[in-house]
Formats: C-alpha cells, sequence, structure tokens
C-alpha cells in the first residue's frame, strides 16, 4: 500500500512507503507534485532516485526527493519536514549523489518526555551519498535524546562544526559513515567527524574520518562502545576516546594523523571519568601530520598531541593496549602521561586563607571551591591526573630510523634531553630511536609514591588532596552559599601496588630495538628530588648522576613490569533494540576478540 502526508508548511507531499505486514509494491509516483503535473525532470547528472521498499512490518519508510526532483533544497527541506512528524521506527532514504545543505538537521527526540526512537538514516553508500553541509553555519547533522538511532551509507562533509553529533541517546549505529574535510590539515576545518557524547551503547563500524581538527571518530563521556574496523586519515587525532567506560577499540586503521589513538581524561567537572577499555588490533602506521587543532579550553587538549605519536594515554585508568601494529612514528610509539605534562599546577599547594582570615593581602582569599586549587574543584568531583593500571603488551612496535624526527612543543625539553643523551653516551643509546617508542612521564606514580615529608606517612599526593578536602570543609563552614561538596577519595592517590601503574611486556619486534623508558623514576632515590622538586631522569644524567643512563634506555628498575599479569579488559557488549554487538555477540568467532 503506498501512504503520503502532508507536511509542515509545505504542499508538496513526501512519499511514504508503509510497511503494515503486506506484500512491497512500487513507488511508482513517489514524490510527485499535487499542485503541479509537468513533466519537468530536476535531477541533476550523477544524482539518482533510489528509493526501495523495506520488509519492515509496520514501519515508515520515507523517501526524500523523487524520481523527478532531486534538487538539493527539495532533498533537505523534506527530511526537516518529515524529522519534524517523526514517528518511531521512521526509516530515511538519502538519494544517492552529492546534496548543499544550507541547515543544520537538528532533531530532538522528547515529545512530551517521550523519546521518539528507533530511527534510520539510510544513503547508497559513503561515496555514493554524500551530504554537503558546508552551507550550514553550525553542525552538520545532531540528534538529542532518543534511543536506537542508526545512520549507515552515506558521507557528511565540509561541516563547519562537528558533523554527525548524538548526545543523551541510548543505542547509536554508526556504519560504513563517511564524515570528510577535503582539504587537509586546516583549522578552519569542523572539530569532529563521528561525534557521539553523553551517550550508552555505542557502536561505530565500518566507517571513514578525514580531515578533523580535533577527532575523526570521538566518543566521549559515554558508556559501552564498541568501535571496529573504521579508517581514520589526516585528523588530528584519528580515534579518541575520552572520559568514557566499557569500550572495544578494535581493527581499525590510523594513518596519516597527527596522533593515531587517543584515550583521555579530561577535567570536565560532570562526574563522569573513564576506565575499562581495550585497544587491540589495530594498524597504527605513520601517524606523523602537522597539528592543526586549534587551541581549546583545556590544557589537555588534542592540540598538544606531539606530530608523529601513535597512541596516547593521558590521566586515565584501567587501559589494556595489545596486539596492535605501530609503526614508523617520528616522536613516539606509544605515550603514557599524566596531566602534569601540560599542567603541572594539578600538584600546586592548597591555598588555605579561607575569607581572608589572616588579614594579609599577599596570601590569596579563599571564598570558594575553586580558590583552593587550580584544580580542586574537578578533584572534588572525582577527576584524578594521574594514570593508573595501564598494561601494553604484544604489540609490534617498530621505526625506520629515516623516519625519527620527533616533534611537539609540550615534550620539546624531553626531545633536547634525549637527544643530549644520545649524543653525550652513543655507546648506551645505540641503535635507539631519540625518544622511547613507549614513553611513560611515571610523574604521577612517583607523587603518589613517596612519603609527604614532615607528615604521617601519606604521600605528596594524599597530602594535596587532604589538604584540598580541609580546606573545602572550612569554605563549607564559613562561606556562605558554598554550597555542598563531595570529599576526594584519599585511596585514588595511594601508592600504587605493584601492577598498579604502567605494565609492558613482550612489545616491539625484539626487545634489542624496543626502547621503553619512564622520565622519572616512579619511587623516590637519593637523586630523584631536588629543592624539593621531582628530577627527571635526564635532569640526573645532566647534574653528573651517570647511575641512571642505563635506567634511561631499559628501564632495569622495573618501573614497567608487571609482578602479575597487569591489567586485563573485559570485552564489551553494546546492544541496540534488540540486537547485540561486540567480542561477546556477532563477533565472538573473530580471532582478534580472543584472549
Amino acid at each position: 500500500m503506498m501512504e503520503t502526508i502532508k507536511t509542515a508548511n509545505r504542499l508538496k507531499p513526501l512519499a511514504l512507503a508503509a510497511m503494515m505486514g503486506m506484500s512491497a509494491l512500487a513507488l511508482t509516483g513517489c514524490g510527485s507534485d499535487d499542485d503541479n503535473d509537468s513533466p519537468t525532470s530536476f535531477i541533476d547528472p550523477g544524482k539518482a532516485f533510489n528509493c526501495t521498499d523495506v520488509t519492515t512490518s509496520g514501519a515508515r519508510v520515507i523517501c526524500l526527493g523523487s524520481a523527478t526532483d532531486l534538487r538539493d533544497k527539495t532533498v533537505q527541506d523534506e527530511l526537516l519536514d518529515a524529522l519534524a512528524e517523526a514517528e518511531n521506527g521512521d526509516t530515511f532514504i538519502f538519494p544517492e549523489g552529492r546534496y548543499q545543505f544550507t541547515s543544520t538537521i537538528e532533531f530532538n527526540g522528547l515529545v512530551d518526555n517521550i523519546a521518539v526512537s528507533n530511527l534510520t538514516f539510510r544513503g547508497a553508500g559513503m561515496e555514493k551519498t554524500i551530504i554537503d553541509v558546508s552551507g550550514a553555519s553550525a553542525d552538520g547533522f545532531l540528534f538529542n535524546n532518543t534511543n536506537n538511532l542508526t545512520f549507515e551509507d552515506f558521507g557528511i562533509y565540509e561541516s563547519n562544526n562537528n558533523a554527525l553529533k548524538v548526545t543523551k541517546s541510548n543505542g547509536i549505529i554508526m556504519r560504513r559513515m563517511a564524515t570528510v574535510w577535503e582539504t587537509d590539515y586546516q583549522s578552519t576545518n569542523g572539530a569532529y567527524g563521528l561525534y557521539p557524547v553523553e551517550t550508552t551503547n555505542v557502536l561505530i563500524e565500518d566507517c571513514f574520518v578525514k580531515g578533523s581538527a580535533d577527532a575523526g571518530v570521538y566518543v566521549g563521556q559515554s558508556d559501552n562502545i564498541v568501535v571496529r574496523n573504521n579508517t581514520a586519515v589526516k585528523n588530528v587525532a584519528g580515534i579518541e576516546i575520552e572520559n568514557s567506560t566499557n569500550a572495544d577499540v578494535y581493527g581499525n586503521t590510523a594513518t596519516g594523523n597527527t596522533g593515531g589513538i587517543l584515550i583521555f581524561d579530561l577535567p570536565i567537572g560532570n562526574g563522569k571519568y573513564g576506565s575499562g577499555v581495550r585497544v587491540f588490533d589495530n594498524q597504527v602506521t605513520a601517524n606523523n601530520a602537522p597539528n592543526f587543532a586549534k587551541v581549546g579550553e583545556f590544557a589537555g587538549g588534542v592540540h598538544i598531541v606531539p606530530p608523529g605519536t601513535g597512541v596516547i594515554v593521558l590521566s586515565t585508568s584501567d587501559v589494556e593496549i595489545y596486539n596492535n601494529t605501530i609503526t614508523d612514528h617520528q616522536t613516539t610509539s606509544i605515550a603514557i602521561t599524566s596531566y602534569m605534562l601540560p599542567d603541572d599546577k594539578v600538584a600546586a599547594t592548597p591555598k588555605q586563607d579561607v575569607g581572608g582570615a589572616d588579614n594579609d593581602d599577599s596570601t590569596p582569599a579563599v571564598m570558594s571551591y575553586g580558590d583552593i586549587h587550580p584544580y580542586a574543584e574537578m578533584y572534588l568531583d572525582g577527576w584524578s591526573p594521574f594514570i593508573r593500571n595501564i598494561n601494553i603488551h604484544n604489540n609490534t612496535i617498530s621505526l625506520d630510523p629515516a623516519k625519527n624526527n620527533p616533534q611537539g612543543s609540550l615534550i620539546e625539553d624531553l626531545i633536547t634531553g634525549y637527544q643530549g643523551f644520545h649524543q653525550q653516551l652513543p655507546d648506551v643509546a645505540n641503535g635507539k630511536t631519540t625518544v622511547p617508542h613507549i614513553l611513560y612521564d611515571g610523574v604521577g606514580e612517583l607523587l603518589a609514591n613517596t612519603p609527604n615529608p614532615g607528615g604521617d606517612g601519606e604521600s605528596i599526593m594524599q597530602a594535596i588532596a587532604g589538604g584540598i578536602n580541609q580546606v573545602a570543609a572550612a569554605v563549607k563552614a564559613n562561606i556562605p552559599g558554598a554550597g555542598d561538596y563531595t570529599p576526594i577519595n584519599l585511596a585514588t592517590f595511594a601508592p600504587y601496588a605493584t601492577d598498579a601503574g604502567l605494565c609492558q611486556s613482550n612489545n616491539g619486534i625484539d626487545d634489542q630495538n624496543l626502547f621503553a623508558g619512564s622520565v622519572y623514576e616512579t619511587s623516590a632515590t637519593a637523586n630523584t628530588f631536588a629543592d624539593g622538586q621531582p628530577q627527571s631522569k635526564l635532569e640526573q644524567l645532566g647534574a653528573g648522576n651517570m647511575a641512571v643512563a642505563g635506567a634511561i634506555v631499559n628501564d632495569p628498575n622495573g618501573v614497567m613490569n608487571c609482578a602479575g599479569n597487569g591489567f586485563q579488559g573485559n570485552p564489551v557488549t553494546v546492544t541496540v533494540g534488540e540486537q547485540q554487538f561486540g567480542c561477546t555477540s556477532d563477533d565472538s568467532a573473530n580471532a582478534s576478540c580472543a584472549r
């Protein structure tokens, strides 16, 4: 049967194929004009109407455009009108061709506090259906508050902001999608390609992302995530998992980006921080592009990513990186770092003058929780700037010596220090890349493992966190309107157990070629601190402490070795409607999913 409806503010009806369990009928006349019987065709070369029936009982199929009218405005306006009257289970079919949109395609699924859900958006293929959204001032597609969304088989090009953003939704499939900026390495390109944020149950597979000035694939503040078999090229960050839990990232190819795969926890202040991420069986190759990101709100944003970095883990916990092939990165293959690297103020001493009670103008008055410490509100929110439980094993890591050319303003001092080390001790450094293949800052582990001088056995970081708690209690008691707060869990900053820091094992082509080292010792020694400040191994070497030379190259003190097996993540299952995806379900027979 054939159903047509009048859409809002327009005379032309949309063509609808209503699937009521009856046999499918041809879509003859789909999209014909009510007020114009002229046979004139509005079909540009390269465009094709391809709407076909879908045998889903009770669901509507909405054909965008018609056999005689595939003008850009027609396709865009029909989509906007249909979304204004969307019903559960609708499928929207884009025609083949490239279409210029001038408006953000925006949809808020909440209608009278009830979500309109189970929507599908389908094109003729990510290289055949291209939606050029350069005429829209903001995002290309923006969807909020809806569940069980599927986007498949089309491309979104040239967004001025984000290409496809979905927020506050449960159940998202992005399959065979492309997000593309056709001009390479431009800060004026949009920020994110595929961008689910504050979501649950996310599957991103078989997609292509290129040219993002932030991340091609970004999943943030979300839970239950599978990102598999995608290709990310020429973005600042190829694939990024940020402030998210339970994620499997596997089977992907990241090449030609500034950084290949990123696992970050940023101080965003919404109580959502990451853990339980597995990164495995990915091809991470020659991500040596210049960093063309704009400087963002956070000191740890992607603008800090050193060009030529394969995988980066920043201030997060419980990450397993294994069975990846990581090759030809000019700076470092894997970087594991605390937030101390982008901003050492995370270890500042808390201010204590609550209300300006000491009458000393040189002492900053504490009038709010934010005055206590540059990151007090983030600590009280549950954030930690340090890494814990990172396990890197069984990766193939290699570098063509001709490509050894470390870059990045963030690690400029480290690069200079390692270059000096190689010049000073060429016999010790022989055959090694300038910066370690696996680079660990180690400073968070050091501050958590070092007793606070003059304290009662607590670590330096526990003393800082405990001081914030004490001052926060005074703020609550003495500053009207300060509001409530949740004390910092001091166990977060307790000394690291044997396997709680960074473990690396069985990486590289062979042990002779793998250079893995921590910048700082992870437990205090006689030369670890100078004037109360942590002193890196490179600084110790420059001060004449030759005993650290071997530690710089091959980590003989075991700061990267595990007494046990290290952190092992659990396979992730993504549930979208009645479908399940991941290593425990549709991909369970895939050898890459086996432990």
